[in-house]
């Protein structure tokens, strides 16, 4: 048990230095006021106090640089402020977090977030020097909500964009943080300022889909090919095709699972007996690596493949990105009289919001169906010869 003894000058200075580990000493004067002695010599003044389901400790400060009767004052002070459910350790550390720079909260923020991709990463931090880079040196504590609102009336081209990345970050300085009180990015909603988001309809129509396919095919770029063919036939999005690993190709199912997709779950999609051919040819190609499409990115993959897609353009008349193809290939799955519910199951849309939706479950067999039944519509457009249609009843 600690030994309690009244606190002087010359007591403490002359308290014995322990073997190994730590001694405390309790002051008679001031309950809760320890003195922590330290193998290494160390001689500290620590506030301890017993909530009754955990200890609380906060640190005042070290003998000599503080003295006895400093130590107790600030001892009374933070006895008073425990009192009123403050704590003074945390009230220091988030005076010390108040004080980073917009740059450090973003340098924070990408290292806590070990689960974001690259392009990810790349785009946040594109976003914030785009919109705010004369604030970067700026501690967050001095973004105020004046300041949001002038700097929203500056911005041109991506405006939102670049202000919900300041919001994400400045949301992370107050719940993970705990450095800030409020969000000053919240005085957009507050004045219902948020641009109403404008739903893009752009996609390949049914009568361009030959042009475009055939464009495809003529490609010399073969990651590129299977890339756009994959993005046509399963409705995925961008990263979750490119990050594609071939451990999970599992060609004797017809199927493969991307990872940690946007939902932060696992997602199995299939393989329509069309495209098959396309990723076995890709397999003999990079089936070495780990990645189904390689590349120079720091996460070892390709990044989007814009030449080919600008060349495709050129060819066709046609202007696509990645994303239209998945907005296509649900235009075709409604085509083909694929319910909506799975519809959203294809395209790994979350359904928890939905009553009904969150009672259906699709079968495996259900969804693969679908996909072979969009992919039959696709082939239907892209080669006329039913010859070389593949029935729907058949794939299955």
């Amino acid at each position: 048990m600690a030994e309690k003894i009244g606190f002087t000058q010359d007591r403490i200075k002359n308290l014995p230095t322990p073997a190994k580990g730590r001694t405390d000493y309790y002051d008679i004067d001031v309950p809760k006021l320890t003195c922590r002695v330290s193998s290494t010599g160390v001689k500290s003044f620590v506030l301890l106090k017993w909530t009754g389901k955990t200890m609380q400790r906060v640190t005042l400060g070290r003998f000599p640089d503080m003295t006895v009767s400093d130590a107790r004052k600030k001892a009374q002070a933070a006895l008073t402020e425990l009192a009123q459910g403050i704590n003074p350790t945390n009230e220091k550390r988030k005076q010390k977090l108040r004080g980073i720079t917009l740059q450090e909260l973003l340098n924070n923020y990408l290292s806590d977030k070990t689960d974001l991709r690259e392009a990810s990463i790349l785009d946040y931090t594109k976003k914030v020097n785009q919109g705010f880079s004369d604030w970067l040196g700026k501690p967050i504590n001095e973004i105020s909500r004046d300041m949001v609102l002038t700097r929203r009336k500056q911005l041109e081209g991506g405006r939102d964009n670049k202000l919900r990345v300041l919001r994400l970050l400045m949301r992370y300085a107050v719940v993970t943080l705990k450095a800030l009180d409020e969000n000053p990015v919240d005085v957009l909603r507050d004045g219902s300022l948020w641009s109403t988001p404008t739903r893009k309809k752009r996609m390949i129509p049914s009568d361009s889909l030959k042009d475009w396919f055939e464009a495809v095919i003529k490609l010399d770029n073969e990651k590129a090919k299977v890339y756009l063919l994959l993005l046509l036939h399963t409705g995925l999005r961008d990263q979750d095709v490119r990050y594609l690993e071939w451990k999970d190709i599992d060609f004797k199912n017809d199927c493969f699972i991307t990872r940690d997709t946007k939902n932060h779950s696992d997602f199995t999609a299939y393989i329509a007996p069309q495209i098959k051919p396309y990723l076995r040819g890709l397999q003999a190609l990079t089936g070495d690596n780990q990645y189904l499409f390689p590349g120079d990115s720091s996460d070892g993959v390709m990044n989007i493949p814009k030449k080919p897609i600008a060349q495709v353009c050129k060819e066709t008349g046609i202007d696509f990105s990645s994303h239209d193809l998945k907005r296509t290939f649900l235009t075709i799955g409604e085509a083909s009289m694929i319910p909506f519910s799975l519809l959203k199951a294809l395209a790994n849309h979350k359904t928890d919001g939905d009553v009904t939706g969150g009672y259906i479950n699709p079968e495996t067999k259900t969804l693969k169906s679908a996909t072979f039944k969009i992919a039959d519509y696709i082939h239907q457009h892209v080669t006329p010869d039913a010859e070389n249609v593949v029935s729907i009843l058949k794939a299955v």
